[in-house]
């Protein structure tokens, strides 16, 4: 935390899975990075939100997903089952568990129950179906889910309904073709890059 402090960089970019999240937050909060430098980083799960961006109210940034952001009758559905089912309305990954299941069921009402893979994978290619998110579809040649994310603006922490957000704008990613070196032939007309931008 010193080195990002001593930088002298405006901001500082956060990527992080797995343990030591918090503790990595509390001691760039203690050291006074979060005073001094912006952060840019996509917005988290409603419990540790408020631990890695309580000092961020008013920041703009992107979320996978926030049961406040679509509207539809799906994602209404699926946060009235979730609150009257675990008492919490949902949080980051739900819809995308959701997104699972209705793949499968579409699949294998396309397959006529067959749920060999042999069936299923040319099934599930090209597949369009409604979700949580909005229209989700599984890109033919590299299987991807295009499907809806957000931008969001940060207006509190406390909300006891985890109500932190208000929508910005959606948008729908259209990431190029990720498939390895040996495999590319699949992927068509469809540009081939990385998530880092390279080729």
């Amino acid at each position: 935390m010193e080195q990002i402090l001593d930088s002298g960089a405006e901001a500082w970019l956060v990527t992080w899975a797995g343990g030591g999240f918090i503790p990595m937050m509390q001691s760039a909060q203690e050291l006074g990075v979060t005073d001094e430098m912006g952060l840019g980083a996509s917005f988290i799960d409603n419990a540790s939100l408020p631990a890695f961006f309580g000092n961020n109210v008013g920041l703009t940034s992107g979320i996978l997903y926030h049961y406040t952001a679509p509207d539809n009758p799906i994602n209404d559905w699926l946060t009235e089952q979730t609150i009257a089912r675990h008492g919490t309305p949902p949080d980051l990954f739900d819809a995308d568990g959701m997104n699972a299941a209705l793949l499968v069921v579409e699949a294998l009402n396309q397959t006529g129950g067959d749920a060999s893979a042999e069936a299923l994978i040319p099934a599930m290619e090209g597949l369009e179906f409604e979700g949580p998110k909005g229209t989700i579809t599984i890109r033919a040649e590299d299987h991807v889910a295009i499907q809806d994310m957000y931008i969001v603006k940060l207006l509190n922490v406390d909300d006891p309904d985890f109500k932190y957000f208000e929508l910005v704008t959606t948008t729908r990613p259209d990431v190029p073709c990720l498939l390895p070196e040996d495999k590319q032939d699949r992927c068509g007309d469809l540009p081939v890059g990385s998530l880092g931008g390279s080729e």
